[in-house]
């Protein structure tokens, strides 16, 4: 009885330990219901964004602090707001509840991102990368850890000419 119960007390104390490195390592992502499961429709275009986001791309993070492909992407959006600190404008919208979407909201509102924020605040783990001159939308993506994946799309971006 003794050794059973001192089983059930470590299972009860590591699975929450394993249930972490799994969402950290990026192995929990892939089991996130996909982009159209979460309701969520992708933009092509949201129109001109605000002044104060004018001049350089502007990148567009969906999150909540709940969302295991949020935290499993999470090093590679670091890895991009540091390289990338003074080339592009980064702007994160919080799903986590109530309180904080609604903030969100308002933002978007004022950045003329409504439209983006409207059509995929279900879909946490979304990233855009946006011309803020025309509002295109470059690309999104969804659930994505792959670095080189953004680097790309944001490199172009920053070399577009017609923005």
């Amino acid at each position: 009885m003794r050794i059973l119960a001192c089983s059930v007390i470590a299972l009860v104390l590591l699975l929450p330990v394993g249930a972490r490195a799994d969402v950290m390592s990026g192995n929990a992502a892939p089991q996130v219901p996909g982009f159209a499961e979460r309701h969520a429709s992708e933009v092509q275009t949201v129109g001109p964004l605000a002044g104060s986001l004018q001049g350089k791309p502007t990148v567009v993070r969906i999150h909540a602090d709940w969302c295991p492909a949020c935290r499993a992407t999470q090093s590679t959006i670091d890895q991009l707001k540091t390289a990338y600190a003074n080339k592009i404008n980064f702007v994160q919208f919080d799903m986590t509840n109530a309180q904080t979407a609604a903030a969100s909201e308002a933002e978007a509102q004022r950045l003329g991102l409504g439209k983006f924020f409207n059509a995929t605040k279900t879909a946490t783990s979304t990233v855009a990368v946006i011309d803020p001159r025309s509002g295109r939308v470059y690309q999104t993506f969804y659930n994505d850890g792959q670095l080189a994946d953004y680097q790309k799309v944001i490199d172009a971006a920053i070399t577009d000419k017609s923005r």
